[in-house]
């Protein structure tokens, strides 16, 4: 820190030194002029701010359009794909069926032979008790 000095005296008795006319003038003027300066630099950089992010905002857009539009063709192979299997799904469980009905029918047949043939046979004679 800087030793104490008859302003900081000033100061703490509350006081304030008379200014020059000139010099007072001259901190105005420093003054409105930082202030314009400050005011510039404010719109400008308002305006960069704003520009960047329109140009953000548009490439964004762009990204994000093509990535849906990707996405949408990665869902409509998927989608193809489902369709696909369950046709094959559906052409399978066809032939199961055909399958299952020519076996059905083989199984009923051979329940009327066999019913058949136990009906025409002779009837057991019980065994002798020795």
């Amino acid at each position: 820190m800087y030793p104490p000095c008859d302003i900081d005296k000033v100061r703490e008795r509350g006081e304030t030194w008379p200014v020059d006319p000139e010099m007072r003038e001259a901190f105005d003027r420093l003054g409105a002029n930082m202030r314009g300066e400050i005011r510039t630099a404010v719109v400008e950089m308002r305006s960069y701010v704003d520009d960047r992010l329109q140009t953000t905002t548009a490439d964004m857009r762009r990204h994000f359009e093509v990535v849906g539009e990707s996405l949408r063709s990665d869902f409509r192979a998927v989608a193809e794909g489902v369709v696909l299997l369950n046709q094959r799904t559906d052409r399978r469980d066809g032939e199961e069926a055909g399958r299952t009905d020519g076996i059905e029918g083989r199984v009923s047949r051979l329940e009327v032979r066999v019913t058949s043939l136990e009906d025409d046979r002779k009837p057991r004679q019980p065994r002798r008790r020795r």
